[in-house]
């Protein structure tokens, strides 16, 4: 068997180089959507060369003038603005289930889906990071999401007496009120205070001398629970392109960026490492270097100046003992060292992503397009007969003139006084008939991208249009149901029994948190698209009572 090509885990110190290296050819390896995602973008923008705020081309290459109709179609932005608005509140409105696998799960089945639902609604950024995800999804065709046990530790500073110290420690007490003990109760704070510097204990130490009170800098946890994230491939989110799926790849980079302040707090809440910190914070004083557009930095429209760029890696290797695991490494290109590496702690061997691909054409994840990608032709052509329109009441509205050579009218309007020799010399230029056809061919590209997109453009349709709406409904919530299945697993394994009593009232919970078996269940999510539809459901309601 060959060992080369095989992904080891390093416990002790991971091969930072050979992770830079796999990142870069990764990301160049999807330059491909990257060009797809930028041409989407534009397209749902109405972004193009030349483009001025006038609505006007302008310039020496404007066609046909100087000056001539350049309007915003808007077909595509539209249509995707609804339909973000239909997935979430297909997400805000479904029915959620916990269907039990086993018998034995049954009676606390109820109590799992009633702590599910309030798990979603504490979770403040799901609303947020579900309409990130759907945009993503209409626009470029995929999205991923990451679930993660997001714990915030805030410092601040708490006050405290020299009558607390005596409470509890008369012997310190007495040793702070003595100068002559000074080195001995440095020695002594710091082994209550581990985490403090000796310049803030020799504050400490005088302040409770002087005023009797000091404050102490102490962590207080503000957050504690599961959170989603929703990540964009290429910018976000970076993997191999030739992946099934996203449990086949074999790894996963998450790029994060960040201000010196944010890197300085890793250190006390995740525990990184404050030398790879240190040299991180020095780097984001300096200018990032775009001239490539697939080197490690970052290139796209946002600014990063003052932040650093840091790579979370997620890998799939094997430990020396063969088992697969996913290993978890913090680093940062053209820094030395890590900031932090070992096991994920989540559900081993696997990666705490879900992808959601709008369609299915093949089974490889980049097989699937965005709505910008099926429309553009279709908005080239809505721009075109906007534009012919326009360009034609202008001509309309003051037409070309026609007059003798070297006889130029002084002034033309109304009222204009043009004399002439003969009838005839002066006069307008007679303008291209318009189409009457222009606003039907306009409105028939509309409708053909309406019906493209699942929308009932006449009775006929109707049927058709409901299942392709109910298609893009079911395949959001199925990618969501995964989401789900992330969070309980999380809930398990990170949460405490304080909070199931606090939801549920109930003793199981103890008892759901510590079972092995306990994290078999179907997390099911169901919406009906036609729900949206008042006159449906008025009629649907119609139908019931005439049958009851």
């Amino acid at each position: 068997m060959d060992e080369e090509n095989v992904q080891k885990f390093d416990m002790d110190e991971p091969d930072v180089d050979e992770l830079v290296h796999d990142f870069q050819r990764c990301r160049n390896n999807l330059g491909f959507w990257l060009d797809l995602a930028e041409e989407a973008r534009d397209v749902r923008r109405n972004e193009w060369p030349g483009k001025t705020r006038e609505g006007r081309k302008s310039g020496p290459e404007a066609f046909p003038w100087d000056g001539a109709s350049d309007l915003e179609p808007n077909l595509v932005s539209p249509l995707i603005d609804g339909d973000v608005a239909l997935l979430k509140s297909s997400l805000n409105k479904a029915n959620l289930v916990a269907a039990p696998v086993e018998s034995g799960d049954i009676s606390t089945a109820k109590t799992v889906t009633d702590f599910m639902r309030w798990r979603l609604d504490s979770m403040t950024e799901l609303q947020r990071e579900a309409g990130v995800a759907a945009n993503y999804l209409l626009e470029q065709g995929l999205c991923v999401l990451g679930v993660y046990w997001k714990r915030e530790v805030r410092r601040t500073y708490q006050p405290i007496s020299l009558e607390e110290i005596a409470s509890q420690s008369p012997e310190l007490a007495t040793a702070i009120q003595d100068p002559d003990l000074k080195e001995g109760v440095i020695d002594v704070l710091a082994g209550v205070f581990p985490n403090l510097k000796k310049k803030r204990l020799n504050k400490m130490l005088k302040s409770l001398r002087e005023e009797g009170v000091a404050d102490v800098p102490q962590e207080k946890v503000t957050m504690n629970r599961p959170a989603v994230r929703a990540y964009e491939l290429g910018r976000d989110v970076i993997l191999d392109s030739n992946v099934l799926d996203l449990q086949s790849a074999r790894a996963i980079y998450c790029v994060h960026y960040y201000s010196p302040e944010a890197l300085r707090e890793k250190v006390f809440t995740e525990n990184w490492d404050s030398d790879f910190v240190d040299a991180c914070v020095e780097k984001a004083n300096q200018p990032l270097d775009l001239s490539n557009r697939y080197d490690l930095e970052e290139p796209m429209r946002e600014s990063f100046e003052g932040l650093t760029q840091v790579i979370t890696a997620y890998r799939k290797e094997l430990d020396e003992d063969g088992v697969p695991i996913c290993s978890t490494t913090v680093f940062c290109p053209g820094v030395d060292g890590y900031g932090k590496h070992g096991p994920s702690q989540y559900d081993p061997g696997h990666y705490p992503f879900v992808a959601i691909t709008r369609e299915h054409l093949s089974r490889r994840l980049l097989d699937t397009r965005g709505y910008p990608y099926l429309l553009k032709s279709y908005q080239d052509a809505v721009k075109a007969e906007m534009d012919a329109r326009r360009d034609r009441a202008s001509l309309s509205t003051v037409p070309p003139v026609e007059y003798m050579v070297g006889r130029r009218p002084e002034k033309l309007g109304p009222g204009a006084q043009v004399p002439v020799r003969r009838r005839g010399e002066v006069g307008y230029m007679e303008i291209p008939r318009q189409s009457p056809a222009s606003m039907g061919v306009e409105l028939e590209l509309r409708a053909l991208a309406d019906r493209m997109t699942g929308r009932a453009t006449d009775p006929e349709n109707a049927v058709d249009a409901g299942i392709v709406r109910q298609n893009l409904v079911n395949v959001w919530l199925d990618g969501w149901k995964q989401v789900l299945s992330q969070v309980w697993s999380l809930e398990r394994m990170y949460g405490g029994p304080e909070i199931w009593f606090r939801v549920s009232g109930n003793e199981q919970g103890v008892q759901l948190l510590l079972d092995e078996t306990s994290d078999v269940y179907d997390f099911n999510l169901a919406w009906n698209s036609q729900n949206a539809d008042e006159e449906k459901v008025l009629k649907k309601l119609e139908t019931v009572g005439t049958i009851l």
